[in-house]
Formats: C-alpha cells, structure tokens, sequence
C-alpha cells in the first residue's frame, strides 16, 4: 500500500509558488545561456548559479510582481488528495497550474515515474494555452497540420488527454494536470475527480 506524503506536497507548493511569483519578472540578462527554463514559470539559474558577491538593487515591480490568478493552494492540494486516492491503482502524476500555466503544486506518489509530474505540467499548461481540455485537441493535432506545427513548436505544449481547466464562471484561473494513468489512459476521468472536488469552492 502506497503512502501519501503530503508535507511534502505542501512543503513543494509553497516553493513552487513562491518561484512562479518570485521568478516572473526575471531580467533575461540575468540568466547565463544555456540555462533558460522551459517550463512556464521556470526561466532557469539566476547569475549561472552562482550569487554575486556584491548586491543588486532589486525594482519594486520586480520585489511585487503581478500575481496571475489561481486556485487557492488548499483547494490545489484537495484536489490532488482526491485523484490520488480514487486513481489510487495508477502511478501517476498531478499537476496544478495557475492562470498563467505555471505549476503551483505538483504530486508524484511514491512509486510513480517522476517524469509523470513534469507531463501533468505540461498537460495542465496546454490546457491554459488551448483554453480547453486537451482532449479534443488530440484528434485536432491528426487532423490539422498547422495546429500540430504549433503544438510541436512549443516544448511544453502537449495535445494529450489529461488537461482539464479550472473556471471561476466563464475565466480560466487554472488548470489541472494527470499524467500515467494507464493501462487504458485514464488520465480525464482521473482529472477530473480533482475537478469535480473543488469547482464549487473556487473564486
């Protein structure tokens, strides 16, 4: 039987969410090449890695950026508790993303391929890009050259099933993530368990 570690879920939201505030509005001159993110919200190592032995005054606008909106954190981790539970026959991973696709929680139980949670971001992110469920846009990207062009140009975008939105009336706040619910690709309907759980507690 499988234990659910959740400090360490909370304790990783909170970095994550911390990062994705923290990192928005880093300067691309801070940033040594080769070492950009590719994840949304990851935009890589500040000064190579290393900090500068002298301090940078840092602009207000850079010490309180503008917060995309997202589900609150709780909800995140209810949600993640949910899917984790009734999916509790898969190895999977679950992702959380706010309004701008950049994960807030992210949960891989113990057992699971850790790429799972990288997936689930990736799904969560499309599903802010797409505006939508990724499902549909499976069949969309065989069909449409032009709409497969642009998912393959984008390293995090993924025409998958597994990415469901989160909407507060008809705005996108966030999106949730599932990744490795096979055999028999399981991801939607794991998803949206998490979904379901907390769509009438979000604001």
């Amino acid at each position: 039987m499988r234990k659910n570690n959740w400090s360490v879920v909370l304790v990783g939201a909170s970095l994550m969410l911390g990062s994705s505030i923290a990192m928005t509005q880093t300067p691309n001159h801070l940033i040594a090449p080769g070492d950009e993110g590719i994840l949304p919200g990851d935009h890589g190592r500040l000064f190579g890695g290393i900090l500068p032995a002298e301090s940078h005054p840092i602009p207000p606008e850079q010490l309180h950026p503008k917060v995309p909106r997202a589900p609150d954190v709780d909800l995140a981790v209810k949600a993640a508790r949910a899917i984790a539970e009734g999916c509790k026959q898969y190895a999977l991973g679950i992702a959380v993303v706010n309004a701008a696709g950049a994960p807030i929680l992210v949960y891989v139980p113990n057992g699971s391929d850790p790429d799972h949670g990288y997936i689930a971001i990736r799904k969560a992110y499309s599903a802010i890009s797409f505006k939508g469920p990724t499902t549909p846009m499976v069949a969309k990207a065989h069909e449409d050259p032009t709409f497969a062009a642009k998912v393959k140009a984008d390293r995090n975008l993924m025409a998958f099933k597994g990415g469901i939105p989160l909407k507060v009336g008809g705005d996108i706040i966030g999106a949730i993530g599932v990744s490795g619910a096979e055999p028999g690709g399981h991801d939607d309907e794991c998803g949206q368990i998490g979904v379901d759980k907390i769509s009438s507690l979000l604001k």
